[in-house]
């Protein structure tokens, strides 16, 4: 296990080494005309949508997936099993396709805004217009998001079973009174973890904010860099976000304490049968949020195909799709080894320095927005180039396809590295006494028992790193090397032109290879555990 322990703390520097390059950046000078000249003119708007839109997206997944994984979880109604997996599948679709989609119909709310300008005057149809932006981008944002929540809420409701809420109906508490007081109380500490995620996701869009015009954090980052030409002011600006990001899921974690959620489900309690105004409630809530999240795009998309006729190119189709999959393999095979790693040895090396440096390696990627890990690694690169020997430096620091899918790991490896572990801690410890006592050395014992065990975790892991990988795209645009498309990048690229009903063929590619991956998960790992 020495070697283990070394390849540890190896990781463990690789994933850290971007992000502490990234906060050192706080305490370097930088000429202050540029960076005061962001701060005044683009760092309180960005914040201030940023909130905006964050809070708004937060909120609807809120009431998109408690009530769906509710009912899902509670009652027999008609339909129960199919919705169970049509609820994941929204997952699928990137949100700037889900952005792109919605083209058509906002644009045909135009004459009513103009009636609005002609009547009320322009600073009311400012003000309309505005509103009117946000809450198509939060909508959408949060028809793609919810399944976060609606995962962690369904493992939530389903650890405790049906009988405290039974518990509670007999001391004459109503259903929807038993449901704010036990259920809801008891799935906080999964809500607030699905909620952190959605929040990063939302903080880490591009394409869909930049799209409808939201100038909230990330395209302020794109615009300090290529507009204005100021890497220094964006490294800064980088900075104080993934400082804001890790205060704010440390303060989250601390609020917690230790509350915490089981995901196994510790009995098969009987879901009841709803009554006929139940069951049109249950079937109004899922098939509402997969209407818009997962339908309603796959319909678009599939429409502007139709018409589109399939991409204008083969061969550039063909070479972006065979990137996004290299890519996403290569990406995942390097995170599940690298997973696997850190959770061997945690296991047998049961101390807290083990435990909190992977976790923090894990945390620290997972919660910087793509555009900021992309920043942390140019300056990482920029200080390889000053450290590495000559002969080395210039194959390390060109090749920009290795700092990509260095990027990649480090922001997708938390992904894998919390399966595996929750894979592991399933594991009896009586497992490893028994092969310690026939003679087996923790690495052999890793090998021969818990990593047959592990398989359904590691193909949980697999599936959802390429799902995540094929859908990024600001680490994509940032590092990519000269005439490197992936289907994201493509997809973005032909809206960005003005062709959004040319983006149908890379954007359903994306859509179909997730929704396949997703359904496996549904049905062979998340419906077993």
């Amino acid at each position: 296990m020495t070697t283990l322990r070394l390849i540890f703390w190896i990781v463990c520097a690789l994933l850290l080494l971007p992000v502490a390059h990234l906060l050192a950046g706080l305490f370097t000078a930088v000429p202050d005309d540029s960076w005061q000249q962001v701060r005044d003119y683009l760092l309180a708007p960005a914040i201030r949508d940023s909130l905006i839109l964050t809070i708004s997206v937060c909120a609807l997944t809120l009431l998109m997936a408690v009530p769906a994984a509710w009912f899902v979880t509670r009652f027999d109604f008609p339909g129960r099993r199919l919705f169970s997996i049509l609820l994941v599948l929204p997952l699928a679709v990137p949100p700037y396709v889900a952005a792109y989609v919605s083209t058509e119909a906002r644009e045909a709310l135009i004459p009513w805004l103009v009636e609005i300008r002609n009547r009320h005057g322009v600073d009311t149809f400012l003000i309309v217009e505005q509103v009117h932006r946000f809450a198509w981008l939060a909508v959408m944002l949060a028809a793609v998001l919810y399944p976060y929540v609606f995962l962690a809420a369904r493992s939530a409701f389903a650890s405790h079973g049906s009988r405290l809420a039974e518990t509670a109906r007999t001391l004459g508490a109503g259903p929807l009174r038993s449901f704010f007081r036990v259920s809801l109380p008891l799935a906080r500490p999964a809500l607030a973890a699905g909620l952190f995620l959605v929040a990063m996701e939302t903080l880490n869009d591009y394409g869909a904010v930049a799209h409808f015009g939201v100038q909230t954090l990330t395209p302020t980052l794109f615009r300090t860099w290529f507009q204005l030409g100021d890497l220094e002011s964006a490294r800064r600006l980088a900075a104080w976000m993934l400082l804001a990001v890790l205060l704010a899921r440390f303060a989250e974690i601390r609020l917690r304490g230790r509350a915490g959620f089981d995901s196994r489900q510790r009995a098969s309690d009987p879901r009841e049968k709803p009554g006929p105004v139940v069951a049109a409630l249950c079937l109004l809530s899922c098939s509402l949020p997969v209407a818009i999240g997962f339908l309603y795009p796959l319909l678009t998309l599939g429409q502007w195909l139709r018409v589109t006729g399939g991409p204008e190119e083969v061969g550039p189709f063909l070479r972006a799709s065979w990137h996004s999959l290299s890519l996403g393999l290569g990406v995942t095979g390097i995170c599940l080894l690298a997973a696997l790693v850190l959770t061997a040895v945690q296991r047998f090396h049961r101390d807290r320095l083990h435990d909190l440096t992977a976790r923090t390696a894990s945390i620290a990627g997972y919660a910087a927005p793509g555009a900021v890990v992309a920043i942390a690694l140019f300056g990482t690169a920029a200080s390889a180039r000053d450290v590495l020997p000559d002969f080395l430096a210039p194959v390390l620091v060109s090749g920009s396809l290795l700092w990509l899918v260095y990027g990649l790991t480090a922001r997708y490896f938390a992904v894998a590295g919390q399966l595996t572990r929750e894979g592991l801690d399933a594991i009896p410890a009586g497992y490893d006494h028994g092969a310690r006592l026939l003679g087996s050395t923790p690495l052999q014992a890793f090998l021969r028992v818990h990593l047959p065990l592990l398989r359904p975790s590691l193909a949980a892991g697999a599936i959802l790193v390429f799902i995540d990988v094929l859908k990024e795209l600001p680490l994509s645009l940032i590092l990519r090397p000269f005439d490197y498309d992936t289907l994201g990048t493509w997809t973005y690229g032909l809206a960005t032109q003005g062709q959004v009903f040319a983006c149908a063929a890379p954007a359903l590619s994306i859509i179909a290879i997730g929704s396949v991956g997703l359904i496996v998960v549904e049905l062979l790992i998340w419906k077993r555990r």
